[in-house]
């Protein structure tokens, strides 16, 4: 049988920040390693390095446990600023949500995705991106959406419509995840 496409959009998890995940949780239910996007789940497109809370949360998840990475659409410059002052490694121009840098990545360190958790704030890049690997997701508001590019912003008008049409067919999951928060009733 054909899974729903719109499945393949639907996180885990909706908060509001990364600030609101309870990583520890995730790490005792055996998470080890975390993907998170850059823009908009990390910092804003117009931020340039790490906020000092960024970096203390990032210590704090290593302190826990987790192998923490980057990965974006955007290029090596501004990724390896996050890199080295974050101390995790990064991976650019993905081009999410295509898999096949990804898991050329995933399958040369033989990594399981049953222990990655993927943190990102677009359905149509990281949750679908990730769901296509097989890998669980949070799904977080982005931190300033005014800064984004013409292109993100037709990923979140897309966005939108995607979940509209997850409130008419999986309400219930619509309603637990909270996501009216972001979408609307």
């Amino acid at each position: 049988m054909k899974e729903d496409s719109l499945l393949k959009y639907i996180p885990i998890e909706y908060k509001h920040s990364i600030h609101d995940v309870d990583f520890e949780k995730y790490f005792k239910e055996g998470y080890r390693m975390l993907f998170f996007d850059l823009d908009n789940t990390i910092a804003d497109y117009e931020t340039h390095y790490p906020e000092k809370d960024k970096i203390e949360l990032f210590d704090y998840l290593k302190e826990l446990g987790f192998e923490c990475f980057i990965l974006s659409n955007n290029k090596e410059k501004r990724i390896k600023k996050f890199e080295d002052s974050l101390g995790v490694k990064g991976f650019y121009s993905l081009r999410k949500p295509f898999t096949g840098r990804i898991r050329k990545y995933i399958l040369d360190e033989s990594m399981d995705t049953n222990k990655i958790l993927w943190v990102g704030d677009q359905a149509v890049t990281d949750v679908k991106c990730a769901h296509k690997l097989g890998i669980n997701t949070i799904l977080l508001d982005p931190i300033k959406p005014a800064t984004e590019h013409w292109y993100t912003k037709i990923n979140r008008f897309v966005e939108r419509s995607i979940f509209k049409k997850i409130r008419k067919k999986y309400s219930s999951v619509y309603s637990s995840l909270g996501l009216e928060n972001r979408y609307g009733r």
